[in-house]
């Protein structure tokens, strides 16, 4: 079984989606509850509130599976169900918190890093928390985009909005991300179109 909250190979994962037995679903289950319980704790900040919400979006995952057209997207499938269950949540309760965790990459497993590596990952840092002081609706189509690579498009359909309105998401994120670590609009690059590193559009007049 999978160390819980590494990414399953796209094969591997589809064909346990497709499955959706009980092996199957532990093995999800187990795969990305902590990118998740991390995706919901960064908009409420409520530890109990986030794990019966994460493990809400779980319940609602397995039981709408067939909904699912590609069971490679399920992780990010996954993020949207939970994060819309954390915003309705909050506008239940009528408060906004913002982040102190976010999914992150795997360091060098024998502590190698060099003194550039560990630049880096400062840096990388200082992006994270820039990104954790997002809106929880331009946080959710943020890490859609960046943590699980996908095109506009995709995030459109699982969002269920139009791909002009994750645009227009997109650049408010970019331009606050601009003010929050005091660049400029245009060195604020994410992943746009679901893999390559370029420049994010423009906002349509």
């Amino acid at each position: 079984m999978n160390e819980e909250g590494k990414t399953l190979e796209q094969d591997t994962l589809r064909a346990l989606v497709n499955r959706n037995d009980s092996e199957a679903q532990r093995t999800l289950f187990e795969a990305y509850y902590r990118r998740t319980y991390a995706a919901v704790y960064n908009i409420l900040r409520r530890r109990e509130a986030a794990e019966d919400i994460t493990q809400d979006a779980f319940i609602r995952a397995f039981r709408n599976l067939d909904h699912l057209q590609d069971g490679a997207k399920f992780g990010a499938w996954l993020v949207v169900i939970a994060s819309n269950l954390a915003r309705n949540y909050l506008k239940r309760e009528k408060r906004i918190y913002l982040t102190d965790d976010l999914p992150s990459s795997q360091g060098n497993p024998d502590g190698s890093d060099t003194e550039e590596e560990a630049i880096r990952s400062l840096e990388t840092e200082r992006v994270r928390e820039a990104i954790r002081a997002l809106p929880p609706e331009q946080y959710q189509v943020i890490v859609l985009q960046y943590y699980y690579d996908l095109k506009m498009e995709e995030i459109a359909a699982m969002l269920k909005i139009r791909p002009g309105t994750v645009k227009s998401k997109l650049f408010r994120a970019r331009r606050r991300l601009a003010d929050l670590l005091e660049l400029d609009e245009e060195a604020v690059c994410l992943t746009d179109e679901g893999g390559d590193r370029e420049q994010w559009p423009k906002e349509e007049s």
